[in-house]
Order: structure tokens, then sequence, then C-alpha cells
């Protein structure tokens, strides 16, 4: 996975419970594969914050996403 520099960061406001891990998102999306769901990220559809090496996605974009 390549760096995204439109990705931020985790920072002081991000609130650790509203993160979700990209293999999570990606299950509770129905999807089988990362891949499409970084795809959303990239094309932002989903919002996403990188720490360090992991990408975790915002529960509220999920939501929206998914029509909740």
């Amino acid at each position: 996975m390549n760096s995204n520099a439109t990705m931020p960061t985790a920072g002081a406001r991000t609130s650790i419970k509203r993160l979700e891990p990209l293999k999570a998102a990606t299950e509770s999306l129905g999807l089988k594969d990362e891949r499409v769901t970084m795809r959303l990220v990239r094309e932002g559809k989903l919002k996403a914050v990188r720490v360090g090496n992991r990408v975790l996605i915002t529960t509220k974009s999920l939501d929206a996403f998914a029509g909740c």
C-alpha cells in the first residue's frame, strides 16, 4: 500500500472508538477484498485516517455509505 497524501493522520481530536480497522470495515460493508475498501477511500466515498501504517475508517462515513 503506497502512502496517500490526502489521507490525514490521527490527531488529538480523533476518537479511536469511532474508527474501524480496514479489515473490519471491509467485512461490515459485506465486501471480501480490502482493496475495494481502499478504492472507496481514495474516491472520497469513505473517510479514513492513517495511524502509523494502519488505515482506520471512520464509523460515521461507514454509516453514511451504508445508508444507516
